[in-house]
């Protein structure tokens, strides 16, 4: 017996997001606006982890972790185990996360935010690199501003295997 690998129609979309995030990151920005630069990564892959866990999880985070350091030429692994972190607990919390009102789920996004600044702040610690304050609050503004949009926005495009109701 011979089983049927079933085709994902989400790899493409998943792909040609990472693609997406990673030319948003690399664009660059005025000089004042560089600091509020949105994590796109991170948001992409807490969308992932929240309504797609069985299928893009800890490879899927430690992957784009890696693309993102490379991308922004910062200490390689640092946005890798930043977003392993952060996807661990998301997917581990799925179930609790995706059942929760738009208000309490972007609380939730900011909270994760803050975990994803606060493990960059402690690597650069750890490895004698100083930032600003700014380096650290403004992708979290920043990216709580752009959450909901960018969530309501990649809903459209994800096949769900099932309905959010019955997971």
């Amino acid at each position: 017996m011979v089983k049927e690998k079933k085709e994902n129609p989400n790899k493409v979309i998943v792909i040609m997001s990472i693609i997406a995030c990673l030319l948003l990151i690399i664009i660059p920005m005025p000089e004042s606006l560089n600091e509020y630069k949105p994590n796109w990564m991170l948001l992409l892959l807490i969308f992932l982890a929240i309504n797609l866990p069985k299928e893009f999880n800890l490879g899927t985070a430690f992957f784009a972790g890696l693309l993102v350091d490379v991308a922004k030429g910062s200490l390689l692994g640092q946005h890798a185990l930043a977003s392993l972190i952060i996807v661990f607990l998301t997917t581990k919390y799925h179930l609790q996360i995706r059942n929760v009102p738009q208000i309490q789920l972007l609380t939730t996004v900011v909270f994760l935010l803050v975990i994803f600044q606060f493990t960059l702040f402690w690597i650069n610690g750890v490895s004698g690199i100083s930032a600003s304050f700014r380096d650290y609050w403004g992708p979290i503004v920043s990216s709580a501003i752009i959450w909901p949009i960018f969530s309501r926005i990649l809903s459209k495009y994800f096949v769900y295997t099932s309905s959010k109701e019955k997971i």
